[in-house]
């Protein structure tokens, strides 16, 4: 493909970006940014916590912070040392549905950077002091989500939305009782299992050549195998509530309820993204969180925080309301986060509040671009779900296009005031 003179920089675009597939199905992707003197490079291998076996949830999570603690090469104080001394970071990381190892340094280390982050993903040692060291790391995060309010309800949430075994009704982290159930025999597995090249996909961004990248990446990587049949890639959708369900939890010790009210929201290729992405930023976030933070919170004194959020990825990630509240509170602003709800299901949304969005996002946009992060997450983005090397320059076109008539229409298709999960933890609650 072309690349462009180093004397300047497009955007982002089929011209810019620099596609290779190995033999073994790995995929590389460069993109030149000669503006910046370092370089981000991120490795996104499908797989995660979604492949979590039962009774052992947290296994990727913790399989992945393992491998950062030695190779059969270096231990982790040396990696650390190395690193440190050039000024660059490396880590290894799994969420819902992708793992990923990657860092960044500056140019002039870009054989460390991409040798390293080899190192990590294929010769990981799993050295049992270090395993030991972060079950108790990690067993002190767990509990002290267990006492947080927000991280209570969000659990109780997800297992009331979505039914046992499905990956988005257990927690990425895991939990206090499947940790010690997880061992270096798991972890191995797990690694040997779901790291494998068929599935990975490279981005590198910043002041490079495009064919050396590659030639460098075939080199570390071209001899990279993949293990025994992969388990099918797919979260499966499910059907929304039928009816209200709400769900208590008490956190000893707390003064402050939270709530997290919703449902299955959708998936990052389901054709009523744009819209539902922007529906939910005028009710959730926009401003000081949308049309929720002013009912909920400013105009009704309901909440001390009130906005909304979804998960739009390979699944049906949850959309949902969080609010924090008072005990006494905790009825009158869920019923308040419904009328919202069904506000903007049933009446015609302003034509100068939609412009605000869109103004609000297409000019996000392009502040994202301006990091070598920002811009490797795009192009991974693009990659991952088919959305072609021009979407940034489609994008702007695509949001433009929004009516209120298409976003009303997906927010009555979509939301429901009736039909929701709603999950409160903290103090009992105050039934006058």
């Amino acid at each position: 493909m072309q690349t462009l003179p180093r004397t300047s920089r497009a955007g982002l675009s089929a011209e810019t970006i620099t596609r290779r597939v190995l033999d073994n199905g790995m995929i590389v992707l460069v993109y030149p940014n000669p503006t910046t003197p370092s370089l981000v490079a991120r490795l996104a291998i499908k797989g995660g916590a979604m492949y979590d076996p039962e009774g052992k949830e947290g296994l990727a999570s913790f399989t992945t912070r393992a491998m950062r603690r030695g190779t059969e090469r270096r231990s982790f104080l040396e990696i650390n040392e190395e690193t440190e001394s050039i000024g660059a970071s490396i880590g290894v990381d799994a969420g819902k549905a992708m793992l990923d190892a990657g860092g960044r340094a500056l140019k002039e280390d870009i054989a460390y950077l991409l040798e390293t982050i080899t190192e990590l993903v294929r010769t990981p040692s799993f050295p049992e002091d270090e395993i030991g060291k972060l079950r108790a790391q990690l067993r002190t995060g767990l509990v002290e989500m267990e006492n947080d309010t927000g991280a209570v309800a969000e659990r109780a949430f997800r297992e009331a939305l979505y039914p046992d075994q499905h990956p988005y009704h257990t927690r990425t982290s895991g939990y206090i009782e499947t940790l010690d159930a997880i061992s270096r025999d798991d972890m191995q597995h797990f690694w040997a299992q779901h790291f494998r090249p068929d599935r990975a996909i490279l981005v590198v961004v910043g002041d490079v050549e495009p064919e050396d990248i590659i030639s460098r990446v075939q080199t570390l990587f071209g001899d990279w195998k993949a293990g025994n049949g992969a388990e099918k890639y797919v979260i499966e959708p499910v059907d929304p509530p039928s009816g209200a369900s709400l769900v208590t939890r008490i956190v000893p010790g707390k003064s402050q309820n939270d709530i997290v009210l919703g449902f299955p929201g959708v998936n990052r290729r389901d054709p009523d993204y744009y819209a539902f992405d922007l529906m939910n930023l005028l009710l959730g976030r926009i401003g000081l969180m949308g049309r929720l933070g002013k009912s909920v919170r400013d105009q009704q004194g309901l909440a001390y925080h009130a906005g909304s959020s979804f998960e739009a990825g390979l699944g049906s990630g949850p959309w949902a309301v969080r609010a924090g509240v008072n005990p006494m509170n905790v009825g009158r602003a869920i019923d308040s986060i419904r009328s919202e709800i069904e506000r903007i299901r049933t009446e015609p949304i302003p034509q100068e509040e939609l412009e605000g969005g869109i103004k609000y996002m297409t000019g996000v946009l392009p502040l994202r671009l301006e990091t070598s992060d920002g811009l490797s997450r795009s192009i991974l983005e693009m990659e991952l779900f088919e959305l072609g090397f021009d979407y940034i320059s489609r994008y702007p076109e695509i949001i433009r296009a929004l009516t209120p008539e298409i976003v009303g229409d997906v927010a009555r298709r979509r939301l429901s005031s009736e039909n929701y999960v709603a999950a409160v933890a903290g103090p009992p609650i105050d039934k006058d």
